[in-house]
């Protein structure tokens, strides 16, 4: 019986793997290095919030002025959230090809989301808040006349902390309602001792009210200087 070879295939060569290389701690930094400098140039504005709030007050021209800047400042925020998104898009596309983190592009990815639907969110707000002061400026102060000012104290509640070890703080402040010659009512809080603080043209304009809506309920009428829209009252005066 004679054997016959069965011809094998020749073997065709394989192409060298290249090396796999398990990411170093360079490979995080390289994606990381310029996040801390997009995060502050996107939350710079957020500094003129908080100047804003530190020197506000309650009545006069500065608490016009820190309400326009506290509006600008989350809006400018809102507005340069977005140019984060190129940023973060580039990031995942090398952390999926270094290899950094297979679960990096989602995350990423589900970060541009969230800040856009932020972003849009706070910017609706801001601009929903601003929008009076704009049609202030534009339109100027008036004088208003109130015949009659009353008040009761009411309760009120105030979130402070951060998320998980918020607590809620109880005070409470004047409800004053002012009847306006044409009829029309105005209610609104004012803090039972003004703040340390207060400016000369605040504390001015607390004197008065609280001369004629606490000393003096029903009985006082008086002038204000306000701005229409927003209802700041720059100044105030007994009548």
């Amino acid at each position: 019986m004679t054997n016959t070879s069965v011809p094998q295939p020749e073997s065709v060569p394989q192409p060298d793997k290249e090396p796999y290389h398990p990411p170093t701690r360079q490979d995080y930094e390289d994606l990381i290095e310029h996040h801390y400098l997009i995060r502050a140039f996107t939350f710079f504005p957020l500094i003129f919030f908080a100047f804003a709030m530190y020197i506000d007050a309650d009545y006069g021209p500065l608490h016009f002025l820190t309400g326009v800047a506290m509006n600008v400042g989350v809006l400018a925020t809102c507005l340069t959230i977005p140019l984060a998104i190129p940023v973060m898009i580039r990031d995942a596309r090398e952390a999926r090809e270094r290899g950094v983190d297979k679960a990096i592009p989602r995350r990423r990815l589900w970060k541009v989301a969230g800040r856009v639907a932020i972003s849009l969110a706070f910017g609706a707000i801001s601009i929903a808040y601003l929008t009076p002061f704009v049609r202030d400026a534009t339109d100027g102060s008036r004088n208003v006349t109130v015949t009659s000012c009353t008040n009761t104290v009411a309760q009120r509640q105030q979130r402070s902390g951060s998320r998980g070890r918020s607590r809620v703080i109880n005070y409470e402040v004047y409800e004053i309602t002012m009847q306006l010659t044409d009829g029309s009512t105005r209610v609104q809080d004012m803090r039972l001792n003004p703040r340390d603080n207060e400016s000369a043209s605040s504390q001015a304009v607390y004197d008065v009210l609280y001369e004629a809506c606490v000393t003096n309920p029903g009985t006082t009428g008086m002038t204000l200087e306000i701005m229409p829209h927003s209802w700041t009252i720059l100044a105030a005066r007994l009548d």
